[in-house]
């Protein structure tokens, strides 16, 4: 099993942050120690240093205006082959982490994937997806695929980790839409041709 690096937003997950942590604290479980929890803050929010020895993270203060900047800043911290990105953390990704995450991986043919917000009807949720991720996904990337593309755009702040998505599947990454079944999911792996670079 690889090492993950799990990467939150201070301002970003905003009030949530508490839960978020707790959330995670309990799916990690299943990873063994094979993962590490950053959490990269340009708010100086002075209760921030307690959270994170609580749960055993690390803090990265970061001054950087964007999401997009601060995404790269943390993942140049860390050390992870793989780099998860959570989003909106409910019951439902808690459990997709902690219990199919591990299985899954043993298998991996993918380069990228996205656990999607559940969207109402599963036609609205494949037309949302062949559209465009939403931000409250929560996104796994390989690291080689992360530093292949250049990382996130810096320039970007709400819209950088749709934006990561869109250029892995550009440059022929295996993308796979992750669901509540791991024994049926799609894959979205276009034909291997050149690679591009960020």
């Amino acid at each position: 099993m690889p090492t993950y690096s799990v990467i939150l937003d201070a301002r970003t997950a905003g009030a949530q942050l508490p839960r978020t942590l707790v959330a995670f604290d309990r799916a990690a479980g299943s990873w063994k120690d094979a993962h590490e929890l950053l959490l990269v803050d340009d708010t100086g929010d002075r209760r921030l240093p307690d959270l994170v020895q609580r749960h055993h993270a690390t803090l990265l203060p970061c001054t950087a205006p964007t999401q997009g900047a601060r995404l790269n800043a943390a993942v140049g911290a860390s050390h992870g082959e793989l780099l998860l990105f959570p989003g909106l953390v409910n019951r439902r990704v808690i459990e997709w982490l902690s219990d199919w995450l591990p299985g899954v991986e043993a298998e991996r043919t993918w380069d990228a994937a996205v656990l999607p917000v559940q969207r109402q009807g599963r036609l609205l949720r494949w037309w949302n997806w062949l559209q465009r991720a939403a931000s409250e996904d929560t996104y796994w990337v390989e690291r080689a695929w992360f530093e292949l593309i250049g990382g996130f755009d810096p320039q970007l702040d709400g819209d950088a980790p749709t934006d990561l998505l869109d250029r892995l599947r550009a440059c022929g990454a295996c993308v796979w839409l992750a669901g509540d079944d791991t024994a049926r999911h799609k894959a979205q792996c276009p034909p291997q041709g050149g690679h591009c670079r960020g």
